[in-house]
């Protein structure tokens, strides 16, 4: 299954790129494809994607992750990214950092 990533903000400057596509042998977790991440890119982007290190593991509040322009959470860590609806097309993953408010 190749998995298109999308990166903004924050995310992109850690990972130094707004698009990566990883190859997987057929669909991973959610949780999978952040352990590649985080293989990739250390524990700067561990610490901005998990608010804890160890399991079970919960997103950070301030982190949004989109699959194919759906908001998901805790819940979809242990789930399947889903096959595209057509063959041979790719998953569309959309990873981006969305920082707290700042209030007075």
């Amino acid at each position: 299954m190749n998995v298109q990533i999308g990166f903004m903000g924050v995310i992109a400057d850690i990972a130094k790129t707004k698009k990566l596509a990883l190859d997987f042998d057929g669909a991973p977790t959610l949780s999978e494809l952040l352990d590649e991440l985080e293989r990739r890119y250390g524990d700067e982007f561990t610490n901005r994607i998990y608010r804890n290190a160890v399991t079970p593991r919960r997103l950070q509040t301030g982190t949004r992750i989109f699959i194919n322009n759906k908001a998901v959470d805790d819940a979809a860590l242990a789930t399947a990214l889903p096959q595209p609806a057509e063959p041979g097309a790719s998953a569309s993953i959309l990873v981006y950092f969305l920082p707290a408010s700042c209030g007075g």
